[in-house]
């Protein structure tokens, strides 16, 4: 496998599958880490940590979900050094994460969203691109419920 025509495609599908429910997977060697080179280097909300920490990190998020919609804005995609592609690519932008759980608020399956902002180093490793460094900062919130007020019959007031 070639690096994709585009690297900004490949990223996403890599989010929608980092973050796809837990089920999904059934050992370490078939999840979406296999997308990161064994020696990346992570910085989550600032604070660089190792493998593990990133991978408790993404577990987290995974359990007690039931979907993922990943939606991407504003990407971009650059080459670290130009002429050089040996160097690799920087893939940065934002990515909505809408997460469904399997459990329900007022009759409606229960949602999160994870705003993340990235930035990533991508290298052909082998036969495969794969992310060699990961910026990410991000931010949990629960989806807004709407509520419907009743009706008011006016002439009873």
């Amino acid at each position: 496998m070639s690096i994709p025509s585009s690297l900004t495609d490949w990223i996403i599908a890599q989010f929608s599958a980092l973050y796809a429910p837990q089920q999904q997977y059934s050992n370490d060697d078939a999840t979406p880490l296999s997308a990161f080179a064994p020696d990346a280097e992570f910085h989550l909300n600032h604070t660089r940590v190792d493998n593990e920490k990133f991978k408790e990190f993404v577990e987290a998020r995974r359990a007690v979900t039931s979907g993922v919609e990943c939606k991407a804005e504003d990407l971009i995609e650059t080459p670290v050094e130009e002429g050089n592609a040996e160097a690799g690519s920087i893939v940065a932008g934002r990515a909505t994460l809408v997460r469904t759980h399997p459990f329900l608020i007022r009759a409606a399956p229960m949602k999160t969203t994870t705003v993340i902002s990235f930035s990533a180093k991508i290298k052909q490793i082998g036969d495969k691109p794969q992310i060699v460094e990961l910026f990410q900062t991000s931010a949990d919130k629960p989806v807004q419920i709407t509520l419907q007020a009743p009706p008011v019959d006016a002439s009873a007031l």
